[in-house]
């Protein structure tokens, strides 16, 4: 849901804030002295340092009863409120672009209050997303404390709190693993042998523009051309195989539009991802 709120802001600050995406990036990473050493372009950055309950907006009740057809009833847990704080900062060559960066976005995020409906996604759709901007008593008291946690020199910036509903009745959707291992063999005397079979892995990835990592490449055909397996990315650009044994593998990637790519991998490895 989380990575639903952060794609719900960008579209405000794209939309309605007039942020070119081809000018300035927009981010949501730790604000570290390194990270923001390896920017090349402007960048405003929203970092999501504090996640709490909001006790004020909680329901009393234990449960939620709807009534049904026929006499029916079905009763689910109320919905949980939770508080995200952000720190919105500016990075650029000059404080000026950064001054001029940090205005405009704290001006989109007052004339909106609640998110607009149109740049809700996912998860979020259909709720009233209310947020707090620039507001006195922050939970960062000491601005030092934060900088001087993340390594970096203190710099100016937004206090943005925005307040989502957590469905407590929701399927919790389980992550694909980049890399699942099982190894087998027999114990001596309570202790691991030394032989030990290596079954077959199941490895996953992502497949991204070249140009912008955030942006997944969905319907692109992906094949593992050593064991002759396709299959085709999820709306989020990610692909999956299962049976894989370790060794040297090759991805062929292709999408409509697209220059075919092939990427040499290695299972086990630290990253399945291909930017085509």
């Amino acid at each position: 849901m989380f990575a639903d709120v952060d794609e719900s802001i960008r579209q405000l600050l794209i939309q309605h804030g007039n942020l070119d995406s081809g000018e300035v990036d927009i981010a949501f990473d730790m604000p570290t002295r390194e990270w923001a050493a390896r920017l090349t372009r402007p960048t405003v950055n929203l970092y999501l340092f504090d996640i709490r309950e909001n006790t004020e907006l909680r329901d009393p009740s234990a449960w939620v009863v709807r009534r049904g057809p026929s006499s029916s009833a079905t009763k689910s847990r109320p919905i949980v409120k939770v508080d995200l704080s952000y720190k919105i900062t500016a990075f650029a060559n000059a404080i000026e672009d950064e001054h001029r960066l940090l205005s405009r976005v704290l001006l989109t995020l007052f004339v909106y209050p609640i998110l607009p409906e149109e740049v809700l996604q996912g998860a979020v759709v259909g709720q009233e997303m209310r947020a707090e901007t620039a507001q006195p008593g922050g939970i960062v008291e000491r601005p030092a404390d934060y900088w001087g946690a993340l390594d970096n020199d203190i710099k100016p910036s937004i206090d943005y709190k925005l307040t989502v509903g957590l469905d407590l009745n929701q399927e919790i959707e389980v992550g694909l693993a980049l890399t699942s291992q099982i190894k087998v063999g027999h114990k001596v005397n309570g202790r691991s042998s030394e032989e030990i079979n290596e079954l077959p892995l199941q490895i996953g990835g992502r497949i991204h523009s070249v140009d912008n990592i955030d942006e997944g490449v969905s319907g692109a055909s992906v094949t593992l051309l050593e064991r002759g397996l396709d299959t085709i990315t999820d709306d989020e650009g990610r692909y999956g195989f299962s049976g894989v044994p370790p060794g040297g593998y090759t991805l062929v990637i292709s999408a409509p539009g697209m220059a075919e790519r092939r990427q040499a991998i290695e299972v086990p490895g630290d990253s399945y991802d291909v930017g085509l």
